[in-house]
């Protein structure tokens, strides 16, 4: 497969000074977002030991595409790294609304084979042949204005966090799915979400979504009323298609304390005191609460805000008061995981209000 960088096979993916090259194609908000996701995952490591049902955790990317084709307009590729006990299972729940196939790296390539009944139909295909033909041969290169990639920010989130924490297997767990999406996916196909992570629980599926952001704050002036999050209409759109198939997702946020899009994340590090005015909240999206949230008005959000930072958004407004309160990210994991579990386990949990969520809010000069 080709890359902007050379083939694929002839990278250096474990090399910290190639790999922050690669990743230097993103959105600076992107390479954060991938400390958050990482500090996150060290909390949900402690989820199964919270609960009595058996929870397992898939190591498995995935992405869900929507082609806008007549015939099997909605795939969803899965990035097996490694094929364990769960995944079976979670391709058969995929196959109940979109078309799975299986992905797999090797001998420096991606190759993917279709997925029917939970097994593999036929052979292992180059990635690239299979989206040639799903998009109809159309391409165009995928590329973030340089406007939302500040370098700094890349850099310290790289240097201060992603190179030491992953060490050895950095190409594997940050590098390559990059890659896949940003050079095997994304040149053919524009509506394409990333399932954060992916847990078997019992015999349901559910998908980990962790956001890190501030609330819309209304005009007291224009447009009174609550504190809201956004969320994206094409991704809304996306998880009611998983949910109808039964596919359940907890939609995450960790709230920035500086509302404002220039704080990064590296204060998670750094900064006691701000870890404990960063807020954990959290709701579970079923079929019933995402026809919900769709029925309401759309907004407009800000070009940096899209994955490219080129274009607009449509989004929908959720009351901070529909989330469920997890902890402050100073708390300790496995407090913040026995919320998560009792969220799963449908218990009823403490509701975020706009006092608390305001209360923790930093104000800087």
């Amino acid at each position: 497969m080709d890359t902007p960088w050379g083939p694929l096979a002839g990278l250096k993916l474990d090399d910290p000074e190639e790999a922050v090259k690669i990743l230097a194609a993103d959105k600076h908000q992107l390479i954060e977002g991938l400390v958050v996701e990482s500090l996150f995952d060290q909390i949900v490591a402690s989820v199964p030991e919270s609960t009595e049902q058996k929870i397992i955790a898939l190591d498995v990317d995935s992405a869900v595409i929507d082609t806008m084709r007549r015939s099997e307009r909605w795939l969803c590729l899965v990035w097996a790294r490694t094929e364990s006990e769960g995944l079976g299972r979670y391709l058969q729940a995929l196959e109940k609304c979109v078309t799975p196939y299986l992905v797999r790296y090797r001998n420096g390539e991606f190759e993917a084979v279709r997925i029917c009944e939970g097994r593999r139909a036929g052979k292992y295909r180059p990635l690239p042949e299979l989206m040639q033909e799903m998009s109809g041969s159309r391409m165009t290169r995928f590329e973030v204005d340089p406007a939302v990639r500040n370098v700094n920010r890349q850099k310290q989130a790289f240097w201060g966090f992603l190179s030491e924490h992953y060490g050895n297997r950095l190409g594997n767990r940050v590098v390559l799915p990059r890659i896949l999406m940003n050079c095997g996916i994304q040149p053919y196909f524009r509506r394409v979400w990333n399932l954060d992570r992916v847990f078997i629980s019992g015999n349901s599926v559910w998908i980990f979504e962790i956001k890190h952001k501030y609330p819309i704050v209304p005009n007291a002036h224009i447009s009174p009323g609550p504190l809201q999050f956004g969320i994206n209409d094409g991704e809304l759109g996306m998880l009611q298609k998983l949910s109808d198939a039964g596919i359940r997702c907890l939609h995450t946020i960790l709230v920035k304390p500086v509302w404002s899009k220039d704080a990064g994340s590296m204060y998670l590090l750094n900064d006691l005191a701000m870890r404990s005015r960063a807020a954990v909240i959290a709701l579970a999206l079923d079929s019933s609460t995402i026809r919900r949230i769709m029925g309401g008005q759309s907004g407009q959000s800000a070009a940096h805000t899209s994955i490219t930072g080129k274009s607009t958004l449509s989004y929908k407004k959720i009351p901070v008061s529909d989330f469920s309160v997890l902890g402050r990210f100073s708390d300790p994991p496995q407090d913040i995981a026995r919320r998560i579990a009792a969220i799963m386990a449908e218990t009823a949990m403490p509701r975020a209000t706009d006092m608390w969520i305001s209360d923790l809010r930093k104000f800087v000069p």
